[in-house]
């Protein structure tokens, strides 16, 4: 299967801090939670400030059309072809939770980096960043930037 390819080729170990020019595209993942939809769009506002050399992209899923989906309502291989070339370096996942559709873009573009906000490392991943969050309290975006800033220099 296609997808057991990609997840060992894409296992190998990495080291931090990482150069950031060593990164141009960025694939940004939206939050399929409309509540944080608002709080994202800044983040990624600050993201393409902090790191102006990056080429910054946004992915909706909420907006993939259900000819655009196979049977078991994942992308179709066009849209992930499209997604694999357009050779993205960093994709951040930016849902609050494990979403189905969201993961496997994220691992089928092959990026090097693949960052899951607020999950657990399923595989999909290889970075995941786990916010101190106080429960009842809303989620925000803005210390992950500063963990980007340990990650990529």
């Amino acid at each position: 299967m296609k997808t057991d390819r990609v997840v060992r080729r894409l296992e190998r170990a990495m080291s931090f801090p990482i150069e950031a020019t060593s990164v141009r595209k960025v694939l940004v993942i939206l939050p399929r939670n409309l509540e944080m939809l608002d709080r994202a769009s800044k983040f990624v506002q600050l993201l393409r400030k902090s790191y102006p050399k990056w080429r910054v992209e946004l992915f909706d899923v909420d907006k993939l059309s259900k000819d655009e989906l196979n049977p078991v309502s994942l992308p179709r291989p066009e849209i992930l072809a499209k997604l694999k070339n357009a050779q993205y370096h960093f994709v951040l996942d930016l849902n609050d939770n494990f979403d189905q559709i969201s993961s496997y873009i994220a691992l089928m573009t092959e990026a090097t980096y693949r960052l899951h906000f607020r999950g657990e490392n399923s595989g999909y991943y290889n970075i995941v960043y786990q916010p101190k969050h106080i429960e009842g309290s809303p989620l925000h975006y803005e210390p992950l930037l500063d963990y980007l800033q340990k990650l990529f220099v």
